[in-house]
């Protein structure tokens, strides 16, 4: 009897035994996701910021684009301005 009793609590605790190392296992595979989680979101982040670089770099060169055409816009009517000028001053000869 004292056997029988022995040996339902041994097969009792290594019924418990059994379902801690599978709730071990499966807390192990949830901290695993979260890892891979966290590293998909470091990725995605890193991306972005490297998106947001391109469109700043491209902003900067349309911004010195459109600075050299306001340069040219500004340099095309001071010469039609002279070129006015001069019209005047040759139709005044003639």
């Amino acid at each position: 009897m004292v056997t029988e009793e022995g040996t339902k609590t041994v097969k009792t605790g290594v019924q418990i035994a059994k379902r801690t190392e599978a709730t071990f296992s499966d807390i192990q595979d949830s901290v695993s996701q979260v890892v891979l989680n966290n590293q998909q979101v470091s990725l995605n982040l890193k991306q972005q910021v490297d998106a947001i670089q391109q469109v700043v770099n491209a902003m900067e060169v349309i911004n010195q684009g459109a600075k050299e055409t306001a340069t040219g816009l500004d340099q095309t009517k001071q010469g039609t301005e002279r070129l006015n000028e001069a019209a005047l001053g040759l139709q005044q000869a003639v």
